[in-house]
């Protein structure tokens, strides 16, 4: 059902994604690769979940719950595409990249959006991950009202050289970052759109690339994307399978989490768990996010 056109929503503004909770197979191993390689902290950890942070206090950023005999994903199969951690400065990404370089883990790519420039890589169960530094919000382009991001060669020399006059050693991934958008596969991009847009009330800032939209609140460029480009009409993998178990979205204040639950219920979409400070609910692809104020 699209609530929207019944009573149109738009979601609070600072609304933000929270954190990202993920499992893995093997919690050392990507203990060693999110605390020693990307410089994350530990905030809490036992035999199978470990709460991740950049200062090493909470809240959580990523959460890894381990489980060895975790299936992969299916190739054809609706889930996460990647998550994307956001570092507040140029400087900040440019010591990322040079701390992969120094611990030779491998890079996918790297590009400039034109809003952000961004180093894409995997974790060690294969996970995407995007790294990035937005630009200044008065110098993104705009057309027709809509945010428009490209994905060009980045300058890699030229970011580098924000370290130049840096004398300083690798103390871990600087203690502004957050998590700055998740992107999904989805198996409609118009389903997607009438729940993340017409019921949640993330507005569409971009759907000018083939298979995908992406959707923001407050005029960022997206917290959210959905593309379809390997599931349209595809199945959501196995519930216990490698990647995304749920994500969190950081609602500024209690009234704006009592709007969302009520376009959920308006909307028929199942409410797995609630109480006075958190929602949990399940996209139409069965991915699970918790709506939550601090």
């Amino acid at each position: 059902m699209n609530v929207s056109s019944v009573h149109p929503f738009r979601i609070a503004g600072a609304t933000r994604i929270g954190y990202v909770h993920l499992r893995v197979r093997d919690l050392e191993r990507s203990l060693a690769f999110y605390l020693d390689v990307l410089g994350f902290k530990l905030v809490s950890g036992g035999a199978h979940t470990a709460t991740l942070s950049a200062t090493g206090r909470g809240p959580g950023l990523i959460v890894l719950t381990a489980r060895k005999d975790a299936p992969a994903r299916p190739p054809r199969s609706t889930g996460l595409y990647h998550f994307a951690i956001r570092v507040p400065s140029r400087r900040a990404l440019a010591m990322v990249i040079r701390r992969l370089e120094e611990m030779q883990w491998p890079v996918q790519g790297y590009a400039d959006h034109d809003v952000s420039e961004a180093v894409y890589l995997a974790d060690p169960d294969g996970i995407g991950i995007e790294v990035y530094a937005d630009r200044p919000r008065d110098e993104w382009p705009l057309r027709n009202g809509q945010v428009e991001m490209v994905t060009e060669p980045l300058e890699l020399d030229r970011l580098m050289r924000e370290l130049d006059t840096w004398p300083g050693e690798w103390q871990g991934i600087d203690p502004a970052t957050d998590i700055g958008h998740i992107h999904l596969r989805v198996s409609s991009l118009a389903t997607a759109e009438d729940f993340y847009g017409g019921v949640l009330g993330f507005e569409v800032m971009q759907r000018d690339l083939v298979g995908a939209l992406f959707l923001a609140a407050g005029g960022y460029h997206h917290h959210i994307g959905v593309n379809t480009w390997a599931s349209e009409g595809a199945p959501r993998p196995p519930a216990d399978a490698v990647g995304l178990i749920s994500f969190g979205v950081l609602v500024p204040d209690a009234q704006t989490l009592r709007d969302v639950t009520s376009r959920l219920s308006a909307a028929g979409s199942p409410l797995l768990n609630q109480d006075d400070g958190s929602l949990r609910a399940a996209d139409p692809d069965s991915t699970f996010i918790e709506f939550f104020t601090r």
